[in-house]
């Protein structure tokens, strides 16, 4: 998200610099960059993910009590 916003203040509202279309990164829009800003979301999420310890036992069997509650049985149609 932060880097999304630093790119849409910079390019399109002329702020941290401002930046003409001769600028821009890659030759994308402001308008346009939020694949490019979501790909590194993607990528820092799984460097995070890896470089960090997996949760305790505990809050692994608390999150699947709670995804299958004790007695809730199969799903049916209405």
């Amino acid at each position: 998200i932060l880097f999304m916003m630093f790119y849409i203040l910079k390019f399109k509202f002329g702020y941290l610099g401002g930046g003409t279309q001769e600028d821009w990164w890659f030759g994308i829009s402001p308008e346009g960059f939020g694949t490019v800003a979501m790909m590194v979301n993607v990528a820092v999420s799984l460097v995070v993910s890896r470089l960090t310890p997996a949760p305790p036992e505990a809050i692994t069997m608390l999150t699947e009590s709670i995804r299958y509650p004790r007695g809730a049985g199969n799903a049916s149609v209405h």
